[in-house]
């Protein structure tokens, strides 16, 4: 009797269905299917790790209203030193650190008069195009 493959080696259910599955899914559609249940385990643990700086940010906010209702019942100047107090506080969240940094840039505009600058507003006449003289032909 002649010695096959499947006769030498044991053969399981699992590696048989495997070697199936390459029939019936083209190599591509198997990788893909693997990265995207690599990538779905990666994002269900960060975002376990982003509730730690959720219940910060949480905690900020709370912070930050004191320094709010300060601003409405009139104390400037004491909800800017409360504001600053947060932005050294928090400065390692950054969404935190930008809120506060923010409000401090408003308020600081409304203490002089001015409007505050905003890093994404252009400067007046820095869209405006400038004629140049034109060349001579000849």
């Amino acid at each position: 009797m002649k010695r096959t493959m499947l006769k030498k080696e044991d053969w399981g259910g699992l590696t048989i269905l495997s070697l199936l599955a390459v029939f019936a899914f083209p190599p591509y559609f198997i990788h893909l299917m693997t990265m995207a249940a690599l990538s779905e385990f990666a994002h269900l643990w960060t975002t376990h790790l982003d509730t730690v700086a959720q219940a910060k940010f949480v905690e900020f906010e709370k912070k930050f209203r004191k320094g709010y209702q300060m601003e409405k019942a009139g104390d400037k100047a004491g909800a800017l030193a409360w504001y600053r107090a947060l932005e050294k506080e928090y400065s390692a969240l950054p969404q935190a650190e930008k809120l506060a940094t923010l409000q401090i840039r408003k308020l600081k505009g409304k203490e002089t008069g001015s409007k505050p600058t905003d890093p994404k507003t252009p400067a007046p006449g820095a869209g405006k195009k400038t004629k140049r003289p034109q060349k001579r032909k000849g």
